[in-house]
């Protein structure tokens, strides 16, 4: 299985779960330190922060409309 929540769907209670979304960029943003990326799929949108410099180098190299898929491993406290 290529993902195992869609997006639109996640809330709280999924603080601390591995999670894998796919999907295709619908926007995104550099704001320096941090990068933001708008996941859309057939369901819903989720935003992607990204804030680790070496995952920051990858996401520059994308496109809107470019598809994706983002593993999310679990951390955080529930």
């Amino acid at each position: 299985m290529y993902r195992t929540k869609k997006c639109g769907e996640l809330n709280i209670k999924n603080v601390g779960e591995t999670i894998e979304l796919a999907g295709w960029i619908q926007k995104l943003r550099n704001l320096g330190g941090m990068i933001f990326i708008d996941l859309r799929d057939e369901f819903g949108i989720t935003q992607i922060v990204i804030n680790d410099e070496k995952l920051q180098e990858e996401a520059k190299q994308l496109n809107t409309e470019s598809c994706i898929h983002i593993l999310r491993k679990s951390c955080g406290k529930k």
